[in-house]
């Protein structure tokens, strides 16, 4: 059975952040596709599989791995929420994670 992916307002806001960035920083929209598609592909693999990624400290919250990025979510019933997207390059003191 394959879990409905919910984005959180939060979530979504740095999806959009992410790709704007990277559309100014390169002048073009092609990686920001890419980077979307790769976001897209991966939570389609938890979808089906969403044990996959690992367990952080926070109950109930599991982090994927995508590039340089990190999918936070959780799972609910058949619901997985999307909780945040994050660069692990930034300071981990500003990483906020709401469920």
């Amino acid at each position: 059975m394959a879990f409905r992916i919910v984005w959180t307002a939060p979530a979504q806001a740095e999806r959009k952040r992410v790709l704007a960035y990277w559309l100014k920083r390169t002048g073009s929209p092609l990686y920001s596709i890419k980077l979307d598609s790769r976001f897209r592909s991966a939570l389609k693999l938890i979808a089906r599989e969403p044990l996959i990624g690992r367990p952080t400290s926070i109950r109930g919250v599991r982090v994927k791995s995508v590039g340089d990025h990190q999918l936070y979510y959780s799972i609910d019933q058949e619901t997985i929420l999307v909780l945040t997207l994050w660069d692990p390059r930034r300071n981990p003191k500003n990483l906020r994670i709401r469920k």
